[in-house]
């Protein structure tokens, strides 16, 4: 994809819709604010000082990426490869983490407040953020079944325990 610096998130949008490819493309100071990459290619991308609040960001390839000052507050980024990228001075406020590749990573000064991740090395960053994000809860499948099971059963002998008395 041929893209040199879109004049806004239009132009980004239908360059993506076409090919999903956005390695060493210029993103930065861009407003991207609810976009929806899933499945890409961005190498070496520069998202330096770019809006990405409430973006989805998943299934793709970030690697050496420059996301300097870069704001993701309240994004979810999902299966991504971050090798190597650049978060310097990012703002991560309230963003959801699930499954990220992050080594080599730096994110001095990083903004964390509200973030929480899952299957996220953190430790494999080469900075990891000064304060972690909080640890989603992994709850398995199973579990709301049961609780939804138990209720029931407690539901049904306290209505079983009326009827008996009531007779």
């Amino acid at each position: 994809m041929e893209l040199e610096k879109p004049a806004g998130r239009a132009e980004v949008e239908a360059a993506f819709k076409k090919n999903r490819e956005l390695s060493d493309q210029d993103l930065s100071s861009l407003d991207l604010s609810g976009i929806k990459l899933l499945g890409f290619n961005g190498e070496r991308l520069d998202l330096s000082q770019a809006d990405l609040s409430g973006a989805m960001i998943a299934g793709g390839n970030l690697e050496d990426a420059n996301l300097t000052q870069a704001i993701l507050i309240g994004a979810t980024i999902a299966g991504l490869n971050m090798e190597n990228a650049n978060f310097t001075g990012a703002d991560l406020t309230d963003s959801r983490w699930y499954g990220v590749n992050v080594e080599g990573a730096d994110f001095s000064e990083t903004t964390t407040t509200g973030a929480k991740s899952t299957a996220v090395s953190w430790s494999s960053a080469k900075v990891a953020p000064k304060d972690l994000p909080e640890s989603l809860v992994n709850v398995p499948v199973w579990v709301p079944g049961i609780v939804f099971g138990l209720v029931a059963l407690l539901v049904v002998l306290l209505l079983s325990r009326r009827f008996k008395r009531s007779r």
